[in-house]
């Protein structure tokens, strides 16, 4: 998932912030990150007394949150990683209900699960659509939702789902396996060009179909084998197709949305058919209203009766907000340093990677030997050195998962020695190089110091900026070097950023084409073991490293605003997905020693 539709501001003041820099962060950071607790950061009351005095100097800009040479944000980070779970909230049944107030972006979403692609629309589209499995809102593991049971052939290449027979769309319409079906086969249309479509690709027939060299549909392994029997036929095994199918790109999706063309937007006139637990009630311009969806299949376990999600970026409104409970949740903009309650700020470790890439297919971009020259230039600590946890690699290093070298080393002379030799061969090359980055403070600074090392190299080097409602479009075109992107997992495993670096892949901006990476990813899946699957993804990796594809940056965490003592079923995870189906209030436990004053 793209990691959001802009830059946040806290994002931007983190990295801003210079913290002492662990030298062991990779390896500290080694985890098994489906198994850690968030640390909250929390005030003594002096220093919330502090904080009211210091707001508005530069002190602010480590967001009103304790800090110290031997506690460091970094190492509060780091810590996290490494934490193990200690307890879990459990909402009281019948602890009254309330409608639930969140801010996750500022602009209105695609509703068209095909074609939904940031981290903030699959957040939202997490409440109106529902597929074979969701995730589990503590450990991200698959938890079965329209699939009630499923099998596996011995050789692993058939999958058999049966779907609960009491499935219903929000106007009552059955999800029948045929839905299933017709759902993957428009996702996979050619015209659609949807970014996830590739993820299906261990399908029997689904990558030549996808890429129009074969256009009968009957080659494709989906079928409906009975009204709730779908059937998958694999091309090799593939034991991680579970945590695949919890991405919203492979929900069940009506007949009458599938065939809708207009523009991303609903107008007062259009309400998608629900799948999932809720259904859109009502949009403005300024908020979406969902209700619960009463012939949701397992409506009972919903128990927040509607979501009002406010669309804006006005970070002072809604922090003010939130202080006053009037929001509870803050997922987009806020100001941290104004958060009265600090518990409620929460920053947590994600499988998430900031990386530059090179578009191979334009200009010198499209030589290794040039790219390899850039990256041996780059001064790695400059460029990094204002994030929590730089990258040296692309995959966030997790427990299973081998150690590779990354990149981290400069040097400048050999770089230049590596340009001449490339110029003397290609005299008529051009030298222009095209950085393209979003509108952004941050980015901007990042830019600059990559054109003030080039230039040196003897290249003309241009810094372009789009808005974010246009950036990530234009990554397709073949007019620019070297783009930016932040990127978080959509399921939790490395394949979810192998997968963009496959030549035929539907998320490759880069263009990259290399038949020895396709292979090693796809040698990877028809593993059957963890260990032996991972050390061939692993492979993969270092080959993209070693061809100068990809220049990585940081592995960004994630901030939300919320109060985890009154509200229960949201828990900090390193994709940062949290189901609305699962989130309720709870009974607030009073703190030992203080009065509650009514």
């Amino acid at each position: 998932m793209q990691q959001s539709r802009s830059v946040p501001d806290w994002m931007i003041i983190l990295n801003r912030i210079r913290v002492p820099k662990c030298a062991n962060a990779s390896a500290a950071s080694r985890l098994n990150f489906l198994q850690y607790e968030t640390i909250l950061l929390k005030r003594t009351s002096a220093e919330r007394n502090t904080h009211h005095r210091l707001k508005n100097s530069s002190s602010s800009r480590n967001w009103g949150l304790p800090m110290s040479d031997s506690r460091s944000l970094c190492s509060l980070l780091l810590a996290a990683f490494l934490a193990m779970p200690s307890f879990v909230v459990f909402a009281s049944e019948d602890y009254p209900q309330q409608q639930f107030v969140a801010n996750i972006s500022a602009s209105m979403p695609e509703w068209r699960p095909h074609r939904a692609y940031n981290a903030d629309e699959a957040q939202i589209l997490s409440a109106v659509y529902e597929g074979l499995f969701v995730y589990d809102p503590y450990n991200l593991d698959p938890v079965p939702a329209l699939a009630e049971s499923w099998t596996v052939s011995s050789d692993g290449l058939i999958w058999t789902f049966q779907i609960r027979k009491d499935a219903a769309f929000s106007n009552g319409d059955p999800i029948t396996a045929a839905i299933f079906r017709d759902s993957w086969m428009n996702l996979l249309a050619p015209s659609q060009a949807a970014p996830y479509a590739s993820l299906l690709d261990d399908i029997e027939g689904a990558r030549a179909f996808r890429t129009g060299t074969q256009a009968d549909p009957s080659t494709v392994g989906i079928s409906a084998a009975a009204e709730y029997t779908l059937q998958i036929r694999l091309v090799a095994p593939a034991e991680h197709l579970p945590k695949i199918l919890c991405h919203h790109s492979f929900s069940a999706v009506h007949a009458s949305d599938l065939a809708r063309t207009e523009g991303s937007r609903p107008d007062a006139r259009y309400r998608p058919v629900s799948s999932g637990p809720f259904i859109v009630a009502s949009i403005s311009d300024s908020e979406i209203l969902l209700e619960k969806n009463t012939a949701y299949w397992d409506a009972q376990q919903v128990h927040i009766p509607s979501i009002r999600l406010l669309v804006t970026d006005n970070a002072d409104d809604l922090t003010r907000g939130f202080n006053r409970g009037e929001i509870h949740w803050l997922a987009g903009a806020s100001k941290i340093d104004q958060v009265l309650d600090a518990t409620a700020v929460h920053i947590t470790p994600m499988f998430a990677t900031e990386y530059f890439f090179f578009r191979t297919t334009w200009g010198a971009g499209a030589d290794s030997a040039v790219r390899k020259a850039l990256l041996l230039s780059v001064p790695w600590e400059e460029l990094r050195n204002s994030y929590l946890i730089p990258a040296t690699t692309l995959v966030f290093p997790i427990a299973g998962y081998p150690e590779i070298e990354g990149i981290e080393n400069s040097d400048i002379p050999q770089a230049k020695k590596m340009i001449e030799a490339w110029k003397a061969d290609h005299k008529d090359a051009s030298t222009e190089l095209v950085i393209s980055i979003p509108e952004s403070e941050n980015y901007t600074a990042l830019a600059g110091i990559l054109k003030s090392v080039w230039e040196e190299l003897g290249f003309t080097v241009a810094v372009r900026t789009t808005p974010y409602s246009r950036y990530y479009n234009s990554l397709r075109t073949d007019d620019y070097t070297i783009g930016i992107t932040s990127w978080i997992g959509d399921f939790a495993d490395p394949l979810t950023f192998l997968e963009m670096f496959r030549p035929d892949s539907s998320l490759n901006d880069s263009g990259w084409s290399n038949s020895e990476y396709e292979r090693m990813i796809r040698e990877a899946s028809a593993k059957k073991l963890s260990k032996d699957r991972y050390a061939k993804l692993a492979e993969a990796e270092k080959l993209l490293l070693d061809e100068g594809v990809i220049l990585p940056v940081a592995h960004n965490p994630s901030l939300n605003v919320l109060d985890m003592d009154g509200i229960a079923g949201w828990y900090p995870n390193a994709l940062d997905i949290h189901p609305f189906k699962f989130v309720r209030f709870t009974q607030k436990k009073p703190l030992p020693g203080v009065a509650l004053l009514h």
